[in-house]
């Protein structure tokens, strides 16, 4: 079979790689779909795992069951599904208090070889917990939102968002339009969104966010008030400096993105004394996460319209990242071959 391996910074080259067929409980998928992530741009975050096959956004058709099946698994031959990348053992001390994205298992389970390849071998553990049948009207490629819905629907959570809350989110990226989406699902009528570019800014006003431009002032002037949750998006250390000066007293702020290594984040330890400022983070999703995030699509509360703006095939994944990397895309979803 075919995948996209990436061997460092511009070196990404479609390979033929050879799996084993499916053991006790694992799953074989045909690629259907995968999303491009912000974080498969990262050099510094993918080229220490190089050559590794990216992709964490897939989606896929059954086409081979180990014997015996994944017990309570719906994974009839044929079966359309949301495929996800770790799942946790749910009965650690982590999982236990709710950290489920830091549980030993969750690391050690993932998907092979990547989601951008022909084929990908889910291991026992994920088609037990997190391989989720897509309804029939769900195309596979908005499916690909499910896990990085997912990752908002838990960070929302985390973070306390809900009617009352006045929400701020920095950055208008794919993730920050899944963020005004899953937040108005959640009954939150106040969200603004902080963004540089004016074209992003647009896109803001169409999923019932409020376009501000990346100042305090901005954000204030458009909520009509400070706001008490701010969940940064990017990972520029001037994003969370605006979270923190634009947020109320007694407010949270999360970092949603990770940084490059050794960025530092200014802090007034005063401030966030004097303020009672919450500095908080949240990091991928769990199996209650998905299952949220597949509802909120299937039902249409949560769209993929003008989220998802350009598609590739997989013998141009090196075309889909240095379009994703441009921004001139918002969303980037890679194709597989959809004939039966």
């Amino acid at each position: 079979m075919k995948a996209s391996v990436y061997h460092g910074p511009g070196d990404l080259r479609i390979e033929e790689l050879t799996l084993p067929p499916p053991g006790p409980g694992e799953v074989l998928v045909r690629m259907l779909a995968c999303g491009i992530c912000g974080s498969d741009l990262l050099d510094w975050y993918v080229s220490q795992r190089a050559p590794v096959v990216l992709g964490h956004e897939p989606v896929g058709e059954v086409v081979a069951v180990g014997e015996p099946a994944p017990a309570g698994c719906d994974v009839a031959l044929g079966t359309r599904v949301v495929v996800h990348h770790h799942v946790p053992c749910l009965v650690c001390d982590r999982c236990r208090r709710g950290h489920h994205t830091l549980c030993a298992t969750f690391k050690q389970t993932r998907i092979r070889p990547g989601g951008l390849a022909e084929q990908i071998l889910v291991p026992a553990e994920n088609a037990r917990l997190d391989l989720l049948p897509v309804p029939a009207q769900l195309p596979a490629e908005t499916a690909t939102l499910v896990e990085p819905l997912a990752c908002c629907v838990r960070a929302q959570r985390r973070a306390g968002v809900g009617p009352q809350t006045r929400l701020l989110v920095v950055g208008a990226g794919q993730m920050g339009l899944l963020h005004v989406q899953a937040a108005r699902a959640r009954g939150c009528s106040a969200v603004v969104v902080a963004e540089p570019l004016e074209g992003r800014r647009r896109a803001v006003a169409r999923y019932g966010g409020l376009p501000a431009e990346a100042t305090a002032g901005a954000v204030v002037r458009a909520m009509g008030a400070r706001p008490d949750v701010a969940i940064v998006c990017t990972g520029k250390p001037d994003a969370f400096g605006l979270a923190m000066q634009a947020l109320d007293e007694g407010g949270l702020v999360q970092l949603f993105a990770p940084s490059t290594p050794g960025t530092a984040l200014t802090v007034d330890p005063n401030e966030v004394f004097f303020r009672e400022i919450t500095i908080q983070a949240s990091y991928s999703a769990g199996p209650l996460d998905t299952r949220e995030a597949l509802r909120l699509l299937t039902e249409g509360a949560v769209t993929a319209e003008g989220v998802i703006t350009h598609r590739f095939p997989l013998a141009d994944t090196a075309r889909a990242l240095e379009t994703a990397r441009s921004g001139q895309a918002i969303k980037v979803v890679v194709l597989g071959d959809t004939r039966p």
